[in-house]
């Protein structure tokens, strides 16, 4: 199997940095692109406008994670795409509709997340992910 692109969700977890310097290192061994994915877990609204206002400070945060990591993967030697999406619910779903669209060849997340609250309320996004991903999935453990 062919490994030509690399999907890297980020959440902006002191975990993150191992995340993109793994994929970054696969991507420079197999000439593969990497683009980086923050999801914006939106709440629900009734509101028929559209998103909430609470989201936009939400939005902001996420584009700020998704500098940092382009930063970081900037910094092994590789530019990454970078994609902002978001999601109501399992953020793991959305994660895994995204895979497909770009057709990766390969998703890298890590074990552990930035919310353990959110992960107790709505499961792992890695397992969601695990268990839905249309293509090879790495778990990066930090130990």
């Amino acid at each position: 199997m062919e490994i030509k692109t690399i999907l890297v969700p980020v959440d902006g977890s002191p975990y993150m940095r191992n995340e993109i310097e793994h994929a970054c290192s696969l991507s420079k061994l197999f000439n593969a692109s990497v683009t980086l994915l923050h999801v914006v877990a939106v709440p629900v609204s009734t509101d028929l406008g559209g998103m909430p206002a609470a989201s936009v400070p939400m939005e902001d945060a996420g584009n700020k994670i998704l500098q940092e990591a382009k930063g970081l993967a900037e910094s092994f030697g590789v530019v990454p795409a970078v994609k902002i999406e978001f999601s109501v619910g399992n953020p793991g779903m959305r994660i895994v509709k995204v895979a497909l669209d770009l057709k990766a060849d390969l998703i890298i997340i890590g074990a552990k997340g930035q919310s353990k609250l959110r992960e107790l309320l709505m499961g792992s996004v890695a397992n969601t992910v695990i268990n839905n991903a249309p293509c090879l999935v790495l778990v990066v453990r930090n130990c």
